[in-house]
């Protein structure tokens, strides 16, 4: 059985990696080309880069950092944060981004997402779902993590998929930077409801994790920020423990 990719995650926040819990009490992290280059020599599959401040704050997306990033790793990277056009995903591909990571704006107008896959390709589309969870079970999240709305997440996702995304990339809110673990029945009902890989985000804790975000789970990848920010968490350590758990690595 291949795992799929292993995603070190990466949040910027004035052009600094920045780390936190449950979509706030972020702290600094570092420089984020540093820890892009770190990932790049281990050989990650991919790199998530959020620009957590470009939707809250109405500006576009931090485009310089993107930039300066992209020409030192030379890894697949994945864009997200402040993209509610089209001539402004155009900008953040031309500044090396292979993939464009959209939420809010999918959200507010699920169009945005057919119209993204015809100019660029559903490969380059991913929508990002965050969930929270309800006394009515889990729901959508908008408002940065801060609100839930009346969307179901299979639901949406489904919708996603069908109007042009490439791929899912699914944070449970309540379990982001806590480190206890995924909500694996979550990323299970995302990963029945579409044809479309799904990335598994928030929580993961153990090396024990990465294993059941794929064995039971569903996962096509696993995408985690402070797990791998922790030196004796590497990505390499992570691939020795999942060929040790069984798990074939994914091929070239």
């Amino acid at each position: 059985m291949a795992y799929g990719r292993l995603i070190p995650a990466m949040l910027l926040s004035s052009g600094r990696l920045v780390k936190g819990r449950r979509f706030g009490d972020h702290e600094d992290a570092g420089n984020p080309v540093t820890t892009a280059r770190i990932y790049n020599d281990q050989m990650a599959d991919e790199i998530v880069v959020l620009d957590i401040d470009a939707t809250p704050k109405g500006r576009g997306p931090d485009l310089e950092t993107l930039a300066a990033l992209t020409q030192r790793c030379f890894v697949p990277v994945a864009f997200g944060g402040g993209i509610a056009s089209v001539e402004t995903a155009a900008a953040a591909l031309r500044a090396g981004a292979d993939k464009i990571i959209v939420n809010s704006a999918a959200q507010a107008r699920p169009e945005f997402l057919s119209e993204l896959a015809g100019q660029f390709g559903s490969q380059a589309v991913v929508a990002a779902i965050d969930v929270i969870d309800t006394p009515a079970g889990p729901r959508v999240a908008a408002d940065q993590g801060r609100k839930a709305t009346a969307r179901k997440p299979a639901e949406w996702a489904a919708e996603a998929a069908a109007a042009g995304a490439g791929e899912i990339f699914l944070t449970s809110v309540d379990r982001e930077g806590g480190r206890g673990g995924l909500d694996l029945a979550l990323t299970r009902m995302i990963a029945e409801a579409v044809p479309i890989p799904v990335i598994a985000h928030g929580g993961v804790g153990r090396l024990e994790d990465f294993v059941s975000a794929f064995t039971e789970g569903g996962a096509s990848a696993v995408a985690a920020g402070r797990m791998f920010q922790f030196a004796d968490n590497n990505l390499i350590k992570v691939r020795r423990y999942m060929v040790q758990s069984g798990l074939q690595l994914r091929s070239a």
